[in-house]
């Protein structure tokens, strides 16, 4: 399984090795997808019939707003799942379109086959289990940040601060994408964010990683 040689360091997989992961899909039935750049492959509306893992490469996922703008929801990268929420449940629509980023390979398994898989290990079911309430837990963090219209400096300072460890932060995000999350321009967001460097509250490091400094916020 030339393609699943790093699935152990997923957060699926967390804690289990290579080999009892391997000998465990070897009992089920799986696919594995190879999606090409800018191609989609889930859309809104369509129903999720199982696991979709990103495996390698990466997808964007994306809402199309009535007015025909494009809002970037997030990226997922290697060894994200998607949508894991709604896999089960009454409504298995998904939410979002799905846009290769680059060339990407999805492990897919249907909800029969992962219930088989849960049944193998039940530290698979913990770990899926703690995916949907982490992402339920930013989700809900998220919602709360836009009830309450904050600034473009309150959104970027709270990006910060949720991404810094150690006194320094990583910009996980290309200014581009930060300004669709945002739901702001690209001009206003580089001016902030250039507002906090002048200001000293960011010390550059290097491309994309900043020292911030708690004193001056």
């Amino acid at each position: 399984m030339v393609e699943l040689k790093k699935i152990h360091m997923f957060k699926m997989f967390k804690n289990i090795s290579q080999t009892e992961i391997e000998d465990l899909l070897s009992k089920i039935n799986f696919d594995i997808e190879n999606i090409n750049k800018n191609d989609s492959f889930l859309f809104r509306g369509e129903e999720l019939n199982g696991l979709y893992l990103i495996i390698e490469g990466e997808v964007s996922a994306e809402m199309l707003k009535e007015s025909g703008e494009i809002q970037k929801i997030e990226n997922l990268k290697q060894g994200d799942i998607v949508a894991s929420a709604f896999i089960f449940g009454e409504k298995n629509i998904i939410p979002v379109d799905l846009i290769a980023l680059r060339n990407t390979k999805i492990l897919h398994i249907n909800k029969v086959n992962l219930l088989k898989l849960f049944r193998f290990n039940e530290l698979i079911l913990i770990n899926f289990l703690n995916d949907i309430s982490n992402k339920t837990q930013f989700l809900s963090n998220k919602v709360w940040k836009n009830f309450n219209k904050k600034s473009i400096k309150e959104k970027v300072l709270d990006y910060v601060l949720e991404n810094t460890e150690n006194d320094k932060v990583i910009f996980k995000h290309s200014i581009k994408e930060l300004a669709e999350i945002f739901n702001v321009s690209r001009p206003s967001l580089s001016r902030v964010i250039s507002g906090y460097v002048r200001e000293g509250v960011l010390l550059k490091v290097k491309k994309n990683i900043f020292k911030i400094n708690k004193e001056k916020i």
